[in-house]
């Protein structure tokens, strides 16, 4: 496998709504029969989405099963009489010369762990939200994607988002984004695709990775009807590595180590944060290859070291909450 296809491994991508959505879906229904909004309640914590929406996800989850079928009455029923056991193939039944040997996750992943830092993509994410639980009503009013070769930044698109709710207040203090200044704005659904786009291939960065990771792929998801997988760099987690001696790793005191400027005006706005984390990023970088830290394997493992969760590839569609870092953005 050559080296593009490596660094691809790592990128982020979508990949089709099937897996522990639609198993659970499936578990869920075999019970009962539900309607759309109880189901997308039920398995993707949604609570409070608009019927059409419910329709939308449940059929992207359901929708392809040919065990399960939505009924005149709106519920979604296992079909007991439409489930077909598949034959499973056995090697000995399959001519030697079909047989192609695929490379397996695990494989995949020791190979890329031999690619150097310097030939990775990286994309540095910053979202604005109303609040911060994306499965509970919470939204994305504005988005940023900074991407990074080769320890430079090559391009940046930002766009606001109508969020199709209300910005509360005190949300409206910290970032100064208003609902009027979103009410015209793209819903995240009409720009789903051209974020994906701008993300795949590309190892997902953020300050504190986690809060943007759950907004990004349960709006992607929303969006598009399909799960965003990849792996995940967190500059919170690299900062506290590299910079032991910083008594927070917030953004404004990774940025100031590093003389990083972030203008009052577009501080805690999703294209000045996000600039500011990718100059971070870059440093932190640039620092842990002194320390003879200089391919992903690396980078990885010491990101990682002495906890259990930092720089896990990411699966779920609707990521489950997570407890706020100390030193978060």
């Amino acid at each position: 496998m050559n080296s593009e296809s490596l660094i691809a491994s790592l990128g982020a991508r979508l990949t089709p709504a099937e897996s522990s959505l639609t198993e659970a879906a499936v578990a869920l229904v075999a019970r009962g029969p539900l309607n759309s909004p109880e189901l997308v309640a039920q398995v993707c914590q949604a609570i409070g989405v608009s019927r059409a929406l419910a329709e939308s996800l449940a059929r992207a989850i359901l929708g392809h099963r040919p065990d399960v079928r939505q009924g005149p009455d709106g519920r979604w029923r296992v079909i007991a009489a439409q489930v077909v056991a598949r034959p499973v193939a056995r090697a000995a039944d399959v001519a030697p010369d079909a047989r192609v040997a695929l490379p397996s996750a695990g494989m995949l992943r020791d190979a890329a762990a031999e690619l150097p830092i310097s030939s990775l993509r990286f994309a540095v994410v910053d979202v604005e939200t109303t609040g911060g639980r994306p499965g509970h009503g919470d939204r994305i009013t504005e988005i940023a994607i900074v991407r990074v070769h080769d320890g430079q930044i090559v391009d940046v698109y930002e766009t606001l988002v109508n969020p199709e709710c209300a910005i509360p207040p005190m949300i409206t203090q910290i970032t100064r984004i208003t609902s009027e200044m979103v009410r015209e704005k793209p819903l995240f659904a009409s720009i789903a695709r051209e974020v994906t786009d701008r993300l795949e291939g590309h190892i997902f960065v953020a300050h504190n990775a986690s809060f943007d990771w759950r907004f990004v792929s349960h709006e992607v998801f929303r969006g598009t009807g399909h799960a965003l997988d990849g792996t995940t760099l967190c500059t919170v987690r690299l900062a506290r590595k590299v910079l032991p001696q910083l008594p927070r790793r917030n953004l404004d005191s990774v940025a100031n180590y590093y003389a990083v400027d972030i203008p009052p005006h577009v501080r805690h706005r999703a294209a000045g944060d996000a600039i500011a984390t990718a100059k971070v990023l870059i440093a932190l970088l640039r620092d842990a290859a002194a320390r003879d830290i200089t391919t992903w394997g690396a980078l990885d493992a010491f990101q990682r070291a002495g906890t259990s969760v930092a720089g896990r590839r990411k699966r779920s569609a609707v990521p489950a909450p997570v407890k706020h870092a100390g030193d978060g953005a």
